[in-house]
């Protein structure tokens, strides 16, 4: 059993606190939320009647369903143009309907207020992006368009672009059918892997009273049928000569649908911000909707905003505060999860709602949502309670909006102190008993802990020597621990012993070339100067030189993999060039490169992968028979590329399984091509270029019994 679960155990045992205090706490409980929400309406009635003196807008208490708002909240954070989503994390989102039937285009909006300019954020997520031809009319690209209509006027901008980047907004002049360049209106298009966003501002003194926003697309398949001018005028079409000609751009998503009215700009009445700014605490919040239900107050400004926090004087207020605290979690634990509504809104903090509130959804059981409403909810978060009012608004007779204020149920803890007290005395006697039983539990884990640092420091001496570690048999996360760093001495041991042999192994290798020399000298003095033994002398030389050469190349190849920059390139081309320059170099074998054709995307090293091929090519040569084939092959799999090469010829020894590839291990029964030693180490500098790739290589037998074959996998990216 985990740690995890004893915990979880030991911690139920808590559970005897809310039971002592349940009964009482819920008989308060309904009286206490009755007067509350009273309480509340009253001081909704009274706001209601200070926000009705103010003049609102004409067009607010319009009750057309069927128009369209383009609603925009405000913001108070700076927003930096350059078509990234980070400075809209958080901000609200709406997806923009279809215009154009079947497409396969998704748009995201995102637009706030910002000062004095309105900021816009698509993401759209469509390939292939048809960018802006100079020659031709930036009806024939994918472009945006922005429209503003009031009074009788009539506005437009467009934004196109010839590749990513920032942009500059034209206006476009419907009688004159000119593009003109608006100061004030930029943009930046940015690509993503499967679409572009368009980041864009406008200054809002330049706009009228509604506004949309468009996405137009060039069609990817060939239309069977020309647009009609009257789904979209080119003005420019005139200007366009040969075959075949581009297809023109159509409407694909917007703010508002073919054949409804142009989109009412509605956005926060700066006005309501005094009325409502001390009601904005943090358990009391306020917000003004619409008769359809945008917010009308300016968005909290939840970064700026500090919260005053009063620190208690004396240490009756510190208990005091102590007991509320405990309530409110008590209350929230011990309140049934049926006997309220789950909370009808999308978000607990009113002043920060962007979009809309759908005024018959918050109170579903009310008879008229024209009528001042109460009543208390479950939040979904957690398992406090929140009280929600809703006062109609009137003026002249007309339906203005809703005032919303809402209250958690923090507000009850002064209400509720004298009746916790009856109840803390049973509660201590069952507090000290958990606190009892937690104790020993983390005794008992303490003393486990302690014994493990005592044998984890007495398992490695001073001298390094590693000693005798046993591990824990129980199957918790401190026996897994414990057995995870059994194992890991058991690894470093392994590599200690190799490191102590290493030694034995040099010794070895330079004993017979030295003891050649040393014999040859002799018999070169007793037979004054006998070439035959300057000769074995000589090779005795050549032979401590190889080594010396092998093992620096070994560690040259070591510095090379820590400070080479990967960088991508052709596999099946390097290893085709690799092939030809054997032919050429080595014809006593036939060389054949087998790969799929075409490219071979690779990422790596491309100088190392040549170096590791020619250490196995080598090792290839010196065993295969004389004039044989030598295969180089390259597989491709959708994660990973494999390179194979066999060469035919004696069998791997049996006695150097899982040796092969180590330093200065190596067994040739004869002499390689040329004359020159094998040191053991060419398959080791394989080995460390395949590790340093993020691959891995292994060795052999061919199914037929007449060869070897080498095969090095590599990832797609290492």
């Amino acid at each position: 059993m985990g740690l995890r679960t004893q915990l979880l155990l030991v911690a139920l045992s808590t559970a005897l606190l809310p039971w002592a205090g349940c009964h009482y706490v819920r008989e308060m409980e309904d009286a206490l939320r009755q007067n509350q929400a009273a309480a509340l309406l009253a001081e909704s009635r009274l706001l209601s009647r200070i926000v009705a003196q103010h003049e609102f807008p004409p067009q607010l208490a319009s009750s057309d369903a069927q128009q369209p708002v383009f609603y925009t909240p405000r913001r108070y954070q700076p927003v930096q143009l350059d078509g990234y989503d980070d400075d809209w994390r958080g901000h609200a989102k709406e997806r923009l309907p279809f215009v154009a039937a079947g497409s396969a285009a998704s748009v995201l909006l995102h637009k706030a207020l910002h000062q004095n300019a309105l900021y816009v954020l698509l993401q759209v997520k469509h390939s292939p992006i048809h960018y802006h031809n100079p020659g031709f009319a930036f009806t024939y690209s994918d472009h945006v368009r922005l429209r503003s209509q009031g009074g009788g006027d009539r506005l437009e901008w467009v934004f196109f672009t010839s590749g990513p980047g920032q942009l500059q907004g034209y206006q476009w002049l419907e009688e004159s059918k000119q593009l003109r360049p608006a100061p004030g209106f930029n943009a930046w298009w940015q690509e993503t892997g499967d679409g572009f966003t368009l980041e864009l501002v406008a200054p809002q003194n330049s706009l009228l009273d509604s506004v949309d926003i468009s996405l137009y697309q060039v069609p990817d398949a060939p239309s069977p049928t020309p647009a009609s001018s009257s789904t979209l005028y080119d003005p420019m079409e005139d200007e366009f000569y040969g075959e075949p000609r581009p297809q023109r751009a159509r409407p694909v998503a917007g703010t508002r649908q073919p054949g409804q009215p142009p989109s009412r700009w509605l956005q926060p009445l700066p006005m309501l911000t005094s009325d409502l700014s001390e009601l904005r605490t943090d358990q009391r919040d306020a917000v003004f909707i619409s008769p359809r239900g945008w917010p009308l107050s300016e968005q909290r400004d939840l970064l700026d905003e500090t919260l005053e926090v009063s620190e208690p004087s004396d240490t009756n207020s510190l208990l005091q505060a102590a007991i509320a605290r405990f309530y409110r979690m008590l209350i929230d634990v011990l309140t049934p999860q049926g006997s309220q509504n789950p909370w009808p809104l999308s978000t607990t903090q009113l002043s920060s709602a962007q979009s809309r509130i759908d005024p018959n959804t918050l109170f579903a059981s009310a008879q008229s949502i024209d009528r001042a409403n109460a009543g208390w909810y479950q939040l979904q978060s957690n398992r406090q309670s929140a009280l929600l009012t809703s006062q109609p608004v009137w003026q002249n007779g007309k339906l203005q909006g809703y005032l919303l204020l809402s209250q958690t149920s923090d507000a009850l803890i002064s209400l509720t102190n004298h009746a916790l007290r009856k109840v803390t005395h049973l509660t201590l006697a069952v507090l000290v008993l958990v606190i009892g039983i937690l104790v020993l539990f983390a005794s008992s884990l303490s003393w486990r802990i302690r014994r493990l640092k005592r044998n984890a420091e007495s398992a490695i001496s001073q001298e390094g020597k590693i000693h005798t570690f046993r591990a824990s048999s129980r199957r918790d996360e401190i026996g897994d621990l414990s057995r995870s760093y059994q194992a890991l001495l058991h690894r470093v041991h392994g590599y200690t012993e190799y490191l102590e042999t290493l030694n034995g192994k040099l010794a070895h290798e330079l004993r017979t070339p030295l003891a050649i020399v040393k014999s040859s000298l002799e018999m070169l003095h007793h037979n004054n100067g006998d070439e035959q033994y300057l000769k074995r002398a000589e090779e005795g030389a050549e032979r401590l030189r190889l080594i010396l050469s092998a093992m620096s190349e070994a560690s040259r190849v070591e510095q090379t993999i820590q400070q080479s920059e990967q960088q991508q390139f052709d596999l099946s081309a390097l290893l085709s060039e690799l092939t030809e320059a054997y032919r050429h170099t080595f014809p006593g074998h036939q060389y054949r490169y087998l790969a799929a054709a075409g490219t071979t995307p690779a990422s790596g090293r491309p100088e190392l992968i040549a170096q590791m091929v020619d250490k196995l090519i080598e090792n290839a040569r010196s065993f295969a028979d004389p004039g044989s084939d030598i295969e180089i092959q390259l597989l491709t799999e959708p994660l990973q590329h494999q390179i194979r090469i066999i060469n035919r010829g004696p069998l791997l020894p049996a006695k150097l399984q899982g040796q092969l590839f180590d330093s200065l291990v190596s067994e040739r029964s004869v002499k390689p091509t040329g004359g020159a030693p094998h040191l053991g180490l060419g398959l080791y500098i394989v080995r460390l270029i395949a590790q340093a790739h993020q691959g891995f290589v292994q060795a052999d037998n061919l199914p037929a019994g007449d060869g070897v074959v080498f095969s090095i996998t590599l990832p797609h990216s290492s």
